[in-house]
């Protein structure tokens, strides 16, 4: 049975940058670099142990992959 994809979507939520993982919110960020490269280090810890895991920016209703560990 495979692994779930850990999916780490970076947006900002109530007026601060946060990152969204299984419905939970971690953060708040002042910026948008910093939410971006503590997913990615989330992401590639995940990855690590076996995970498939993505890091999402969030634009609108749109979603841009940042970093991924998934073949397309």
């Amino acid at each position: 049975m495979p692994l779930p994809h850990a999916r780490y979507i970076v947006l900002e939520h109530e007026g601060a940058w946060k990152i969204n993982l299984d419905n939970r919110y971690y953060g708040p960020f002042q910026t948008q670099a910093q939410a971006v490269d503590n997913a990615t280090d989330s992401a590639r810890k995940a990855g690590d142990a076996g995970y498939p895991a993505s890091v999402l920016l969030m634009k609108g209703s749109a979603f841009d992959t940042l970093w991924t560990n998934v073949p397309d």
